[in-house]
């Protein structure tokens, strides 16, 4: 292990779409395909894929809590840079749209589950169960950590959608 000489360590999250966030964090948890990992200064180098999944920092003793899709995170020994499809906080996320993804998705792997041919239907199941992980994600924060509004309207509308479980 490296020697810790500081109490933070530069995080960097970034998407496609933009520098989603940029700074020193005391620690940081993520949803890796093993399960939830946590990095602090002194970690050792390592890179782990990203499963879809509720994260949270740590940054002047203020935990914030996001979502991530799939990608990869690396652990260097002064940084932490995560590479991923979308990452959201709770005010970023519309509990509609949160469940409206899901019950597409859920139709579509019905659909896609019917395909013939065995390699496109692999294909096809693989990147809706992704879309599915995302929006239970969504959800998960949303309920957990989303504002008193947001968790009034998830619970309402995953009955309307007829979505009862997170699993």
């Amino acid at each position: 292990m490296a020697e810790v000489n500081s109490k933070t360590i530069k995080l960097v999250i970034v998407t496609p779409y933009k520098l989603f966030f940029e700074g020193d964090v005391s620690s940081v948890v993520i949803t890796t395909l093993d399960g939830q990992m946590g990095f602090m200064p002194g970690h050792p180098a390592l890179i782990v894929t990203l499963f879809p999944g509720v994260a949270h920092l740590v940054q002047d003793g203020e935990t914030k809590y996001f979502t991530h899709s799939e990608g990869y995170c690396e652990v260097r020994e002064n940084s932490i840079m995560i590479v991923c499809n979308a990452a959201e906080f709770p005010e970023d996320l519309s509990p509609r749209r949160t469940c409206r993804s899901y019950t597409e998705a859920s139709k579509k792997l019905k659909e896609a589950r019917l395909i013939e041919d065995r390699i496109a239907r692999d294909v096809m199941v693989k990147d809706i169960e992704q879309a599915m992980a995302r929006a239970r994600a969504r959800r998960h924060l949303l309920e957990e950590h989303g504002s008193d509004h947001q968790k009034e309207r998830i619970a309402v509308l995953v009955d309307e959608y007829g979505w009862k479980s997170i699993i």
